[in-house]
């Protein structure tokens, strides 16, 4: 523009000739083109929708059987290497001192802690009496923590039960009282003995030390109960309002195999196994994974026109999913994706009439019965506006395959 016209030059004036799809999305995987400008990129991302992925973590691995599960324990403990770390008993000393100072000890750390905690309680049994609690034990209760404090000379009184917290609190409050050490193991496991405790662990003659092994342990405890401290304000008068802990935390790393902590644990109980069988059939009260032992064995006990019902049911399920998508057999772990391969009720009524098993609704339900009881077959409402019945069996291809050969074998 010439100057001598009076008139100035601006950026806005000036044409620009950009790249035509430098302010387009890649059509090839439809992201934002590197060469677009940095705020329009913003307020593209901005307002698009947001893709949430509908995978579960739960549902893509596939659930061990106890069978499995106990195989694969037996081969972890032949190969079994536990790492040591060293640990000096002159902390004994010190823990021994910090208990005579009126605080108590807690203990967390990856690794069982219960053999050092007994040694300490063999330390400390020169100073007065020692009661050792496993609270990972699942029977342990309140009243056995008190029955084993009541047979310390002088608290228990002259009735035959258990003393209450607030006995043996006021028992200890005296000067004259002997020293009770308490050592609780895995005190986290159970949050009752845990609200017990706090009863009585301000009193001036009660130390305790015990210890954790979950990482969410410290919500057992409120900010009132840390912050509470023994001291000369205890009083036998208002033990009810002389609720705390008074800890003092240490770190006992020992990285040692939880060997007597678990066990009491149920191995056949498998935490992360399918258990949707209990929500997908409201009326059926069985819950936890079906297993093949299970079958075998609920099977067993049945009629021969049952097992009948059970091949063909089991035949037409495995047809199905061999029919289906090969990625749609394999994402099938829970019983709930199960039911793309199972069969309706008026189907396997069909198929159980022409081949004589059941020659009527009653028979067919009464056969059904035994299975939906023992969780062999589990059912649920069709999808959609006809609102029938869905039939299958909670196993997956391989094992309901197995299943069904066994079953062939022991008829011919």
């Amino acid at each position: 523009m010439d100057s001598d016209e009076g008139s100035e030059l601006y950026a806005s004036d000036v044409e620009h000739n950009y790249p035509t799809n430098i302010f387009k999305e890649s059509e090839t995987d439809g992201l934002i083109d590197s060469y677009k400008p940095s705020f329009d990129a913003y307020f593209t991302h901005a307002s698009s929708r947001t893709r949430t992925s509908t995978n579960v973590f739960s549902q893509r691995v596939v659930p061990l059987s106890p069978e499995e599960h106990n195989a694969a324990l037996a081969r972890a403990s032949a190969h079994l290497y536990t790492p040591q770390v060293p640990f000096d008993s002159s902390s004994f000393k010190r823990w021994a001192r910090e208990l005579d100072e009126g605080f108590n000890i807690l203990f967390y750390g990856l690794g069982s802690k219960r053999g050092i905690l007994n040694d300490f309680a063999k330390h400390v049994s020169r100073r007065g009496h020692v009661v050792v609690v496993n609270a990972f034990h699942p029977s342990v209760t309140v009243r056995d923590m008190l029955a084993s404090i009541a047979r310390v000379p002088g608290v228990q009184s002259t009735s035959t039960s258990a003393p209450t917290q607030e006995r043996v609190a006021e028992h200890f409050a005296s000067s004259d009282s002997p020293h009770l050490f308490l050592i609780v193991h895995s005190l986290d496991r159970s949050p009752k003995l845990a609200r017990a405790i706090s009863l009585f662990a301000l009193s001036p003659n009660i130390h305790i030390a015990a210890s954790i092994d979950r990482l969410n342990a410290p919500l057992l405890f409120s900010a009132s109960q840390l912050a509470a401290r023994k001291g000369s304000f205890f009083s036998s008068d208002r033990v009810a309002k002389n609720v705390g802990y008074d800890w003092l935390w240490h770190d006992l790393t020992t990285l040692a195999p939880y060997t007597s902590e678990l066990a009491f644990a149920d191995r056949t109980s498998i935490s992360g196994a399918s258990s949707s069988r209990a929500r997908v059939d409201i009326a059926n009260s069985v819950s936890g994974p079906l297993t093949e032992s299970a079958a075998i064995h609920v099977l067993a006990a049945v009629t021969a026109k049952a097992k009948k019902l059970f091949s063909l049911l089991a035949a037409k399920q495995l047809e199905n999913a061999d029919s289906s998508d090969v990625s749609e057999v394999n994402s099938a772990h829970s019983p709930h994706d199960q039911q793309h391969f199972g069969l309706t009720y008026d189907a396997l009524f069909t198929l159980a009439r022409d081949a004589f098993i059941a020659t009527n609704d009653t028979a067919l339900r009464a056969l059904l019965g035994e299975f939906r009881d023992h969780g062999l077959v589990v059912s649920a409402a069709q999808p959609g506006a006809s609102g029938g019945e869905v039939l299958w069996i909670p196993l997956r291809k391989e094992r309901l395959s197995k299943l069904v050969g066994n079953l062939d074998r022991d008829a011919t």
